[in-house]
């Protein structure tokens, strides 16, 4: 199997067709050989794993995912045929989403620091002075941002951050992890849950 279709980005829906979550190819076919999990178009077609098979026959997208027992175009979105749980609406608190919720830029000077050796969290209200690592008091900056604001508060340190440090909201942080190619293969999904962005 082409290592680069499995890592691709698949949208997951629960039993209500609600958009939950982003996953890779590998996790969904892992989900249809389990059989918790269909197959679903952008007509709202499903398919279990084995009439993926057989439809996989007519496709030629470049997108075919074969392996000794099994040949599959690679899906854009399943449903979790038993799943019925709502959406999370808190997105929990780590590095890698404080990362993506700033977009890889320093939020003081508005340099990318996509280069994790140039990446620090910055506690704008700093520790020392009681200040918690919680969504609204931390901020991904620059080490020379860092080195510069010091054990102060940005006022102390005649620094301005880009914008006000917030808790992402679950359905923009879903959207802003989604990729600009699958836009309007999602785009009937998103609609359906009130997630797609304006233009």
């Amino acid at each position: 199997m082409a290592a680069d279709i499995l890592q691709d980005k698949v949208l997951v829906l629960n039993r209500y067709y609600q958009a939950i979550q982003i996953t890779t190819v590998l996790r969904a076919i892992c989900h249809l050989v389990k059989g918790t999990a269909k197959v679903i178009t952008p007509d709202w077609t499903t398919h279990t794993l084995e009439e993926w098979i057989e439809a996989s026959r007519f496709y030629d997208n470049g997108r075919l995912v074969r392996s000794p027992s099994l040949s599959i175009v690679a899906p854009e979105a399943i449903y979790l045929t038993t799943y019925d749980r709502l959406p999370k609406l808190e997105v929990v608190f780590n590095r890698a989403n404080l990362f993506m919720r700033d977009n890889y830029t320093c939020q003081y000077c508005g340099k990318s620091v996509r280069n994790p050796r140039d990446r620090t969290i910055d506690h704008v209200i700093p520790r020392s002075r009681g200040g918690k690592t919680v969504w609204t008091n931390v901020v991904l900056c620059c080490r020379k941002c860092n080195l510069k604001k010091g054990d102060r508060t940005p006022q102390e340190a005649g620094m301005r951050l880009l914008k006000k440090p917030e808790p992402p909201k679950w359905h923009s942080f879903l959207l802003e992890k989604f990729p600009e190619e699958k836009r309007e293969v999602w785009k009937p999904f998103l609609d359906f849950a009130g997630l797609y962005p304006e233009d």
